[in-house]
């Protein structure tokens, strides 16, 4: 494949030059023989790896024999010691650092500082210019297809020191702006090979053969000498890279085993919609990671929890209770229709058994009609009564007629054969019992004793309260 593309976030880091978190983009094709085949393809370049140093750390103090490096500041902020002298950088800042030159990378940020570190071998051994150039300081060059460029680091022969022509090794290092919804012109560079990575935005490389791949935000397109390519944004937004570019001569296309299924793919066809769903968000960094919750939020969800639980268990409270006040309800109702029934059973046997003349009969409804009153008052109270109260009484009754119900008719029935000779019986003591009451209702309602119990000269009395708050009776009650 004469175009591959990774991403860094597509392997795990390891820790190198003492604190530093490395990622291994690419690296030259026969530097690793147990490296894969997408990260051995390197032929101009050793190296080319993403640097992340944390907050208040920094790297070791070293120096290369024979390769010149280039250092990119992708985010945060920093300094480099680049010989004696310690320089301020920034996200945007491009560095070079000569063969044998010392020097160090230092973080006295909060934040991180993100970097890219290119490693190129060196043919012939010879002092070079160290050099720090920021973009923002750089006049731009405006392209064909919506493309600005600007010139960062260039070769010695091909500018003057000032304008960053210090590269020995190495071609050029120049970044890109592609306009939304615009591409840049086909470019073929015989004998040069490229390593575009993406700083922000997102969009496709694709070549003559129709290879179109998705690049996002820390995608790094390795592209091989003489091969034709373009890069095409497909978003509102800028599609902002930098290439390195370092001359090789010519090489043959690296060998992806069948091993590596990727690597057999078909050509992609990528929509505008496809990009924009696969892309990753450019402006997203470690530091701008979720929080994890604080004991604050988690305490404030299991409130919110519970007074769901409360609400739903208030609402099983209020269906049990229209449960139990119905079930009540009904046994209420089934109780005083059991009694009513039962009175009425009574009563139709005492006044209807065979054998009982029609004064023996209306002795018996006047008897029954006056314990249905009572049984009636007594349901009454049921209805009045709840609880445990209200379910005894209710039991009381409906023992009272199951009593009446087992003994009256069976009595009756034994005097009916007797009926003739109880009348008379019946008939006196019925005119015995009017005469006794009758005699009681007048001993009880005595006029001559009303005056002895009301007394009227006693209404005369009155009761006078002094301002000292104590009783004291009238004169006339003195006078008499």
């Amino acid at each position: 494949m004469s175009i591959r593309v990774r991403n860094w976030r597509d392997q795990a880091p390891y820790v190198g030059h003492i604190s530093a978190l490395v990622w291994t983009l690419y690296q030259s094709h026969d530097k690793d023989a147990t490296s894969p085949p997408e990260i051995n393809r390197l032929h101009g370049i050793n190296s080319f790896v993403k640097h992340g140093l944390q907050g208040h750390q920094h790297s070791d103090h070293h120096h290369h024999d024979a390769i010149e490096q280039l250092y990119f500041i992708l985010r945060g902020r920093g300094q480099l010691l680049i010989g004696d002298d310690k320089v301020d950088v920034r996200d945007g800042t491009a560095v070079y650092m000569p063969v044998n030159v010392p020097h160090q990378a230092f973080n006295d940020g909060e934040g991180w500082m993100e970097h890219l570190i290119v490693s190129c071998p060196l043919d012939e051994i010879r002092e070079g210019t160290p050099a720090v150039r920021d973009w923002r300081d750089v006049h731009p060059v405006v392209l064909e297809g919506g493309t600005v460029s600007w010139p960062l680091l260039r070769r010695e022969e091909d500018a003057p020191a000032g304008e960053g022509g210090v590269l020995q090794r190495v071609h050029s290092v120049t970044r890109y702006a592609v306009q939304g919804r615009q591409g840049t012109d086909w470019q073929q560079l015989d004998g040069i090979e490229l390593v575009h990575y993406v700083l922000s935005g997102f969009g496709i490389v694709e070549d003559l053969d129709g290879d179109r791949q998705l690049v996002t935000e820390g995608s790094a397109a390795h592209v091989l000498p003489g091969v034709a390519h373009r890069f095409a944004n497909q978003s509102e937004g800028w599609l902002e890279y930098v290439t390195f570019a370092v001359e090789v001569g010519e090489v043959e296309a690296p060998d992806e085993s069948d091993e590596f299924e990727e690597s057999e793919k078909p050509a992609v066809e990528y929509g505008v919609e496809d990009v924009a769903a696969a892309a990753v968000v450019a402006e997203v960094d470690w530091d701008d990671a979720d929080a994890v919750e604080t004991e604050e939020e988690i305490e404030e969800d299991g409130t919110d929890d519970e007074a769901d639980d409360d609400v739903e268990s208030a609402q099983a409270e209020d269906v049990v209770d229209d449960d139990v006040e119905s079930a009540e309800a009904e046994d209420e109702d089934e109780a005083e229709d059991e009694a009513e029934a039962a009175v009425e059973a009574a009563v139709d046997d005492e006044a209807g058994g065979d054998g009982i003349d029609d004064e023996a009969g209306e002795s018996a409804v006047a008897d029954e009609e006056y314990e249905a009153d009572e049984a009636d008052e007594d349901i009454e109270v049921v209805e009045e009564g709840n609880g445990e109260d209200g379910e005894d009484a209710e039991e009381d009754v409906v023992e009272s007629a199951e009593a009446t119900d087992d003994s009256e008719p069976e009595a009756a029935v034994e005097d009916a054969e007797d009926a003739e000779a109880e009348e008379e019986d019946v008939a006196e003591a019925d005119q015995a019992e009017a005469s006794e009451k009758a005699e009681a209702d007048d001993d009880d309602f005595d006029l001559e004793d009303d005056d002895a119990d009301f007394d009227i000269e006693d209404e005369d009395e009155t009761v006078v309260e002094d301002e000292t708050g104590e009783d004291d009776e009238s004169p006339d009650a003195d006078r008499r």
